[in-house]
Protein backbone atom coordinates (compact mmCIF):
# COMPACT_ATOMS: atom_id res chain seq x y z
CA UNK A 1 0.00 0.00 0.00
CA UNK A 2 1.33 3.71 -0.82
CA UNK A 3 2.88 4.98 2.51
CA UNK A 4 2.86 8.47 1.04
CA UNK A 5 0.59 11.24 0.22
CA UNK A 6 1.76 12.39 -2.98
CA UNK A 7 3.45 11.01 -6.58
CA UNK A 8 5.92 12.12 -9.25
CA UNK A 9 5.57 11.70 -12.49
CA UNK A 10 7.92 12.84 -15.20
CA UNK A 11 9.27 12.05 -18.48
CA UNK A 12 12.54 10.05 -19.51
CA UNK A 13 14.06 13.09 -19.79
CA UNK A 14 13.26 14.78 -15.93
CA UNK A 15 12.43 18.11 -17.84
CA UNK A 16 8.20 17.71 -17.61
CA UNK A 17 7.77 17.15 -14.08
CA UNK A 18 4.38 16.92 -12.06
CA UNK A 19 4.11 16.32 -8.34
CA UNK A 20 0.98 15.83 -7.38
CA UNK A 21 -1.29 14.90 -4.15
CA UNK A 22 -3.39 11.59 -3.85
CA UNK A 23 -6.16 13.58 -2.59
CA UNK A 24 -8.02 15.74 -5.12
CA UNK A 25 -7.48 15.00 -8.48
CA UNK A 26 -5.69 12.06 -8.03
CA UNK A 27 -6.76 9.62 -5.14
CA UNK A 28 -4.90 6.30 -3.96
CA UNK A 29 -8.59 4.90 -5.57
CA UNK A 30 -7.38 5.69 -9.12
CA UNK A 31 -5.15 3.33 -10.86
CA UNK A 32 -2.33 3.49 -12.86
CA UNK A 33 -3.60 4.42 -15.86
CA UNK A 34 -5.86 6.84 -14.92
CA UNK A 35 -2.54 8.82 -13.12
CA UNK A 36 -0.65 8.40 -16.49
CA UNK A 37 -3.54 10.09 -17.90
CA UNK A 38 -3.81 13.07 -15.57
CA UNK A 39 0.22 13.58 -15.97
CA UNK A 40 -0.44 13.52 -20.33
CA UNK A 41 -3.55 16.08 -19.63
CA UNK A 42 -1.83 18.37 -17.04
CA UNK A 43 1.53 18.45 -18.96
CA UNK A 44 -0.02 18.80 -22.00
CA UNK A 45 0.99 16.26 -23.32
CA UNK A 46 -0.41 15.11 -26.54
CA UNK A 47 -1.38 11.21 -26.29
CA UNK A 48 -1.25 10.96 -30.22
CA UNK A 49 -3.13 7.35 -30.41
CA UNK A 50 -0.14 5.91 -28.14
CA UNK A 51 -0.52 3.87 -25.13
CA UNK A 52 2.02 5.47 -22.41
CA UNK A 53 3.38 3.21 -19.35
CA UNK A 54 4.70 4.46 -16.10
CA UNK A 55 7.64 2.16 -14.41
CA UNK A 56 8.91 2.78 -11.15
CA UNK A 57 12.55 1.50 -10.28
CA UNK A 58 13.42 -0.17 -13.37
CA UNK A 59 9.70 -1.85 -13.63
CA UNK A 60 6.41 -0.99 -15.46
CA UNK A 61 3.93 -0.73 -13.46
CA UNK A 62 0.73 -2.55 -14.46
CA UNK A 63 -2.18 0.50 -16.17
CA UNK A 64 -5.22 -1.71 -14.39
CA UNK A 65 -3.12 -1.83 -10.22
CA UNK A 66 -4.54 1.01 -8.11
CA UNK A 67 -2.01 3.59 -6.39
CA UNK A 68 -3.35 2.28 -3.20
CA UNK A 69 -1.68 -1.20 -4.04
CA UNK A 70 1.52 -0.54 -4.65
CA UNK A 71 4.44 -0.89 -2.85
CA UNK A 72 5.65 2.55 -0.87
CA UNK A 73 8.71 2.37 -2.72
CA UNK A 74 7.20 3.33 -6.09
CA UNK A 75 6.13 7.12 -5.96
CA UNK A 76 8.59 8.24 -8.34
CA UNK A 77 7.20 7.30 -12.04
CA UNK A 78 8.81 7.92 -15.57
CA UNK A 79 5.80 7.92 -17.85
CA UNK A 80 6.72 7.82 -21.81
CA UNK A 81 5.10 5.76 -24.44
CA UNK A 82 4.82 2.55 -25.53
CA UNK A 83 7.27 1.40 -28.30
CA UNK A 84 8.21 -1.58 -30.55
CA UNK A 85 11.18 -2.67 -32.27
CA UNK A 86 9.80 -1.62 -35.47
CA UNK A 87 8.81 1.58 -34.16
CA UNK A 88 6.30 2.87 -32.41
CA UNK A 89 3.55 0.66 -31.09
CA UNK A 90 0.07 2.19 -32.00
CA UNK A 91 -2.42 -0.99 -30.34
Amino acid sequence: MIATDSLTLMDLTRQRRLDTDLSEDVTPRHTVGQAVEHYLDRMAIPDNGLRWMAFSRGQRLDAKSRLEDLPTEDTQWTVLPEVSAGGVSHA
